[in-house]
């Protein structure tokens, strides 16, 4: 969804709220340029994703990981459960 930066200054809260509910960005546009309006929620995960895979080596041992667990191997743990 995209909308212009009047119409988002005009619906601000029932945007926040929708963006919150649907879990949908919101592209807003201007002639100063091009913004997002997400979640906090999603906002964090992505920047903790990011911050995960800055790290080469880290990627690659997350990736692997992944990998592992789709094919069959490894073990999946509640980490609530983890002794």
């Amino acid at each position: 969804m995209a909308i212009t930066a009047s119409e988002a200054r005009k619906n601000l809260f029932p945007l926040i709220e929708k963006v919150n509910a649907d879990r949908t960005p919101v592209e807003i546009t201007s002639k100063a340029g091009r913004a997002f309006l997400v979640a906090a929620d999603d906002w964090e995960a992505w920047q903790e994703t990011a911050y995960l895979f800055r790290s080469p080596e880290n990627a690659r041992r997350l990736l692997d990981a992944a990998a592992a667990l789709d094919e069959g191997r490894g073990r999946r743990t509640d980490l609530d459960r983890a002794e």
